[in-house]
Order: structure tokens, then sequence, then C-alpha cells
């Protein structure tokens, strides 16, 4: 994993996957037409970082923001791209814009949230399935930490609290 894993983000509704047998596991162009938002973040968008980090984000969201829900794509997509801003993140028209290594997918429409994570480069899956499944999958052991160190994740109740629109 290098410091430039680029990745796209998209939010889809689940009621698109129906008529796919792949279900979640539904490569991502071919939901290129019905995603709220194609969000380009140029580093870090590995399972290990990018997985765990917009996991929490869900998490967040439904457990201390009281997004119960999830039903509302355009404004889930909305308090994506705000909370994930940063200076090397883009806003496609398709996620068939730009080359990216994964493809995210957050999955709305139920109060069970599915994220899928699709490698381009590989052409497969690597995750499908809920937030906590995939911090459990990616959390790194206490060994890897203590030889390797621990990703830097948002803690966002103390970003949302202290960040200032201006």
């Amino acid at each position: 994993n290098n410091m430039s894993t680029r990745s796209v983000t998209m939010v889809v509704h689940r009621s698109e996957t129906e008529k796919f047998v792949k279900g979640f596991a539904i490569e991502p162009t071919e939901l290129a037409d019905k995603s709220y938002v194609n969000m380009y973040l140029h580093h870090d968008g590995y399972p290990e970082y990018y997985g765990i980090e917009v996991s929490n984000w869900i998490k967040h969201m439904q457990e201390d923001k009281g997004f119960t829900n999830f039903n509302d794509g355009s404004r889930i997509a909305a308090h994506l791209v705000k909370d994930m801003h940063y200076n090397s993140q883009y806003l496609y028209p398709s996620v068939d814009n730009i080359d990216h290594q994964y493809t995210w997918v957050i999955w709305v429409g139920k109060p069970d949230v599915w994220i899928s994570c699709y490698d381009n480069h590989t052409k497969r899956n690597v995750f499908v399935g809920t937030p906590d499944r995939l911090i459990k999958k990616y959390t790194k052991s206490d060994e890897e930490i203590a030889k390797f160190g621990d990703y830097d994740f948002t803690d966002w109740n103390y970003k949302q609290n202290t960040d200032k629109i201006g």
C-alpha cells in the first residue's frame, strides 16, 4: 500500500442491485449512471485505511448524528463529500472518468448499510458487507500495531464539533 492509492466512492441506492445476479458484488461501472456522487480521493484508498475510515464515518452518522435509516442518497452523498474533504478530493461525473485502484460503494436505502470495495487492478471485489464486518476484517492486530504502528483514523465526533464552516 503506498500513499497515493487512488479511490472513488459512490453512493448508490441498494434497489439498483436487484436486477443483477451479483447483487452488491456488481462491477461499479455497471452502476455508473446510478450514483449520487463519484468522489475521488488521491490518497490512502485501500481497505486497511479508507475502508475503516468510511465504516467509522457511517457508524458515526448513524449512532452519533441520527442518520439511522440512511435512506436519502443525495443527502448522504453531500455529507460524505463535506466530511471527507481535503485538497486532493475531486468530484467526477462518472466512476469511469479517472484512473483509480479501488471503487467503494456505500449502499443506501435501509438502516443496515452495506459497503462494497472493487479492486480495478485485479478486477474483483475485495469486500462486500457491513461496516462492522469491514472493521473486523481490516483492523490491525496488536502485534502489527506494535511492529508497524497504527493508522491515524479520524475522530468524527471531534472533527465535526471543531470544524468551522466559513
